[in-house]
């Protein structure tokens, strides 16, 4: 909740966070279609391929841990954009109530 509202007063439009969140979606995608995989720990499991060299290997234990932060912040933004008004700052009731 408390990442959602930072990025709510971040300054960024909820178009900004929505295409964000597409790129992110994408990004996933393309892995996805690039190792025939549909989870970071099934991209790990491709590491028992003994024709990896080293480079591969650390490539691709790096795209699963960025493939995890992807899916934590899928989460944050889609729960942003979804809650985008409810987590508006209450200017006007702040206003009201004094």
């Amino acid at each position: 909740m408390q990442e959602a509202m930072r990025l709510r007063d971040s300054g960024h439009t909820v178009e900004e966070l929505t295409d964000r969140l597409a790129d992110m979606k994408t990004q996933i995608r393309d892995w996805e279609d690039e190792f025939s995989v549909e989870s970071p720990n099934q991209l790990r499991g491709t590491l028992a391929d003994e024709s990896l060299d080293a480079e591969e290997e650390d490539r691709r234990r790096e795209i699963a841990r960025e493939w995890e932060h992807l899916q934590r912040r899928i989460q944050i933004v889609g729960f942003a954009i979804r809650e985008w008004d409810f987590l508006a700052p209450t200017t006007e009731s702040a206003e009201a109530s004094s």
